[in-house]
């Protein structure tokens, strides 16, 4: 089992809702985005910065302040930094219909790291949503940050039922 850690609390109750509120109103999600080709597709997804590229500059300078305001936070509770090069983030959304399958981020990289946050901004626990790292289940918990290796197996589950939100999370991919 690789190491998991988890970064609870880095954004408010208050910042969360209003952070919720500016990704469903933003433009350029795409709708047929997809964690493995085998996946056909079934989620939206709205891609902030990749192929160092930004596609939304805005988004790409607040997950670039947030990125570091989660490795300060990272640094004080594991005392080391995660890397410094950010490879990619994106933002997937998941209702009751969504299906992925277990991946992998990067199969050739052993020194990256991926972060997923949950960025919903109200979640009970039987709404499902959990997020799969190999054997280890960690539950959906809103302003929850998720750190473990690039190349660790992993599978991001919609809810159960027919909830209120989208099930929004970021996915950061990130190198020395």
């Amino acid at each position: 089992m690789s190491q998991v850690y988890i970064i609870d609390n880095l954004i408010s109750k208050r910042h969360i809702n209003n952070l919720y509120k500016g990704l469903i109103n933003t433009s350029n999600w795409n709708i047929s985005r997809f964690s493995i080709e085998q996946d056909k597709g079934t989620f939206p997804g709205l891609d902030i910065f990749s192929d160092n590229k930004s596609h939304n500059s805005f988004w790409h300078g607040y997950f670039i302040s947030l990125y570091e305001k989660l490795n300060e936070k990272f640094y004080e509770q594991n005392k080391f930094y995660l890397p410094p090069v950010i490879k990619r983030i994106a933002l997937g959304a998941k209702n009751n219909n969504s299906f992925t399958d277990f991946h992998i981020d990067e199969h050739n990289q052993s020194n990256g790291w991926t972060i997923v946050g949950f960025l919903t901004p109200e979640w009970e626990k039987d709404w499902g949503g959990a997020l799969q790292i190999e054997d280890k289940t960690i539950d959906f918990v809103p302003g929850r940050f998720v750190i473990f290796k690039v190349n660790t197996i992993h599978n991001g589950f919609g809810p159960q039922k027919n909830v209120p939100y989208w099930r929004i999370s970021i996915n950061y991919n990130i190198t020395d």
